[in-house]
């Protein structure tokens, strides 16, 4: 039985938008975003939202993919959610590794890397949680929940569309499975 995939975009959902990147330093929130603000810090509405729904999995659609990577990205997550987790939009051994393959999938806007994804992996049921809305296919929109990059989802409205959409594909998700043996 295929999945029902919840794909999570980093920057202006679980954080705000506002991050950066050193060589030395690695990943960081920028000052200007304010200095209160931290990496992950909204993560636990997520957490709450996935709580009643353990059928739901995980999959990382965001640049955090390629820098620093999908295995110390997901070192970042709290255990209940990091077990979730069953891969990411890029991984070098489907996209390869040479710089060309990394350019070209970062070439792509968020909605077309997560539509390849879908058709890869062929979920049963599938939602997106993004701040990014450019160039998506207009079959996919349906299957969006836009954020605001300054609040993600720490906005009450998101928070209450993502657990509305996620009851939906949990429900259609439940209607397509087999029938337990009984």
């Amino acid at each position: 039985m295929t999945s029902l995939i919840l794909y999570l975009d980093l920057d202006g959902v679980i954080q705000h938008q506002d991050v950066m990147w050193h060589p030395r330093r690695g990943i960081y929130m920028s000052p200007a975003a304010g200095p209160d603000r931290t990496l992950f810090e909204w993560v636990s509405y997520l957490e709450e939202a996935l709580a009643q729904f353990p059928a739901v999995a995980l999959v990382l659609s965001s640049s955090w993919c390629i820098y620093p990577g999908y295995g110390k990205t997901l070192k970042r997550f709290p255990p209940a959610l990091r077990e979730r987790f069953i891969g990411g939009t890029y991984h070098r051994r489907i996209h390869g590794a040479d710089p060309w393959a990394k350019s070209a999938f970062k070439s792509l806007s968020r909605g077309r890397q997560i539509c390849a994804d879908v058709q890869r992996r062929k979920p049963t049921q599938w939602l997106a949680l993004d701040d990014d809305t450019e160039d998506w296919p207009e079959w996919a929109l349906d299957n969006l929940i836009v954020c605001d990059g300054a609040t993600g989802l720490s906005n009450p409205q998101v928070q209450g569309q993502l657990r509305l959409k996620l009851q939906q594909a949990s429900d259609k998700f439940l209607q397509a499975a087999p029938p337990s043996p009984g």
